[in-house]
């Protein structure tokens, strides 16, 4: 009796650590989607920005320690009752760099965020000259180099 007894709990154990164990058929065929959007973004740091009275110029962290230019039209900040900005700013959290997000949709851009100091005292900004050539300031995409 004690016999059966000991071997019916060892099979009721392992049955039930069994089913424990096992994947359910729902949580088999459900894998996480990483990118169901296809939205991606991008990090880097901002060294400085140049205001210019057509466009922001941007100095930013490329890989291996060099620097990377880029502007981007002031025209993209403004907000159409249509659209949304491709480009927004953001508060800088305390004691932490500028830097920009540069978001995709689908492989091509979509926006750009920029965390600054909104102080434009802050070292990060600075004053472009009236007369330096920023490019095209219709352009509708932003492109830089990593």
């Amino acid at each position: 009796m004690k016999r059966s007894l000991i071997i019916s709990a060892l099979l009721f154990a392992v049955f039930a650590f069994s089913s424990f164990a096992q994947e359910s058929k729902s949580e088999k065929e459900y894998k996480y989607p990483f990118n169901e959007a296809g939205i991606t973004y991008r990090n880097v740091t901002v060294y400085k920005i140049l205001d210019h009275k057509d466009a922001y110029i941007i100095m930013y962290a490329k890989q291996h320690g060099s620097i990377g230019t880029t502007t981007i039209p002031k025209s993209w900040y403004s907000q159409d009752g249509n659209k949304s900005p491709k480009l927004s700013f953001r508060p800088l959290p305390k004691g932490m760099a500028p830097w920009m997000t540069i978001i995709s949709k689908d492989g091509s851009f979509n926006h750009v965020m920029v965390t600054m100091p909104f102080s434009r005292a802050h070292a990060a900004w600075g004053v472009a000259d009236s007369n330096a050539d920023v490019g095209d300031t219709s352009k509708e995409t932003l492109e830089i180099a990593y």
